[in-house]
């Protein structure tokens, strides 16, 4: 009887340790659950935030290139203007002439243009003829444009090739 009151006991201990281990293994599935649901969401989100930023690479390679794009576009711009300088800088400076300098101290000034296309009188030299060709600038004081050219006209007359283009107020000065 004392064995079968063991084997009993052995039982009932077997059966209540199988209990604790079931409950543990229970408890240790619901934490692997709830830790797998958390691994998860966790997962989940750090999909968002890298979709997230590569959608926002996208768009700082797309303005980068832009920006690229321009940068190139500036840097043709300048190196032609840099060209534009320097030929201006090499090209002949447009010279003014004063024909009397004791008539300026009355009236305004007048720049008037004047341009000889090469008339009876003698040949000019090839730098010259150029440059009466484009036209000289005079400085000529007078009250009005009108005066500025009748003043001019007696000095270039039309009879020698010479013909006054045009009349502006001088404004360099």
């Amino acid at each position: 009887m004392l064995i079968q009151v063991g084997l009993v006991l052995l039982m009932l201990v077997s059966v209540a340790y199988a209990a604790a281990v079931m409950r543990k293994i229970e408890t240790d599935v619901g934490q692997y659950q709830r830790d797998l649901r958390t691994v998860e969401e966790e997962h989940h989100r750090l999909d968002v935030a890298c979709n997230t930023l590569r959608t926002l690479i996208a768009q700082v390679e797309d303005e980068l290139s832009k920006g690229r794009a321009g940068l190139g576009e500036l840097v043709a711009a300048r190196e032609q203007v840099e060209a534009e300088i320097l030929a201006l800088a090499e090209a002949p400076k447009q010279r003014l002439f004063m024909l009397d300098r004791a008539t300026l101290a009355y009236g305004r000034l007048w720049e008037v243009t004047v341009v000889n296309a090469g008339g009876t009188g003698a040949p000019l030299p090839s730098e010259t003829a150029v440059e009466w060709a484009n036209g000289r600038t005079y400085i000529i004081p007078g009250t009005t444009d009108r005066d500025a050219r009748y003043r001019a006209e007696p000095r270039f007359p039309p009879s020698l090739g010479y013909r006054i283009m045009k009349v502006e107020r001088f404004r360099r000065g």
